[in-house]
């Protein structure tokens, strides 16, 4: 059966304009698919005391703080895109328990923060979550920066300007790009991305001491993103492949034992 030029012409227009609206729609709602600040904050974990940080743009962001045992280090914690720090209260206790500082973030446009979040102004978050335990006479190699998922992207470009105790990175990628371009095989992704988060550009100027956790089974992150990340960093590093792992699926005892194990 002949398809007249007509129907062909018409069928050719309505894929080409569904395609379109469909890119238009990924650009202008990307920080809401890339973002998702959801649920209520639990209650803050014992011990920990809630402090008002005030990042460059002069935004007042929630974070939560524990001091660490005599000799310890000091987590830095960056949370992943989905939640909120209170869904990461038990890892934070059990990171204070093994006697670890923790100084937990909440991003821009996340539970008791000011703004909207994009790439920049967590990066100012980072900032300002840095700036206040070095105000509190911390010094960089105190502290130990720790990147979950999203969270990697901000300790990644943090790490590449000075020298810290540790960088964990847990489930991390080497670019958003490439996560993207994965998921959205369609799409331009690099043409359309606002918030590119270039892990792997800023991997080769980190100094410190490096471990990153990912699971094969991720389907959020891939695995292969954690390893091309590890490639590029030349600092003193390790990789731990966990067998069938999904995103962020590790124990907590897991998460300490090897941390420990990997600063001695």
């Amino acid at each position: 059966m002949k398809i007249s030029r007509a129907l062909f012409r018409k069928v050719l227009i309505t894929v080409a304009t569904t395609y379109l609206l469909l890119l238009a729609f990924l650009f202008f709602f990307q920080r809401q698919l890339q973002y998702l600040p959801m649920g209520k904050v639990a209650q803050i974990p014992e011990g920990f005391e809630s402090k008002n940080l005030v990042d460059a743009d002069g935004l007042s962001l929630l974070a939560w703080y524990h001091s660490a045992k005599k000799g310890e280090k000091t987590i830095l914690y960056f949370h992943g895109n989905a939640g909120n720090i209170g869904d990461r209260a038990a890892k934070f206790s059990a990171f204070a328990d093994a006697g670890f500082g923790v100084l937990a973030i909440s991003y821009r446009g996340y539970f008791g923060s000011e703004g909207k979040p994009s790439e920049a102004g967590l990066i100012k978050n980072g900032e300002a979550a840095l700036k206040f335990l070095l105000d509190q006479n911390y010094q960089t190699s105190d502290i130990i920066l720790f990147g979950e998922s999203l969270g990697s992207g901000v300790a990644v470009q943090l790490a590449a300007r000075s020298e810290f105790s540790a960088i964990i990175l847990e489930s991390p990628f080497s670019s958003i790009a490439n996560v993207g371009q994965k998921r959205y095989w369609f799409a331009p992704v690099k043409l359309l991305l606002k918030d590119h988060f270039d892990s792997e550009k800023f991997a080769p100027k980190i100094v410190s001491p490096t471990l990153i956790f990912h699971g094969t089974a991720d389907e959020v992150v891939p695995f292969s993103e954690g390893k091309n990340l590890f490639e590029k960093i030349t600092s003193p590093k390790k990789f731990i492949e966990v067998q069938g792992a999904g995103h962020l699926d590790f124990s907590q005892d897991f998460l300490i034992r090897e941390i420990t194990n990997f600063l001695k």
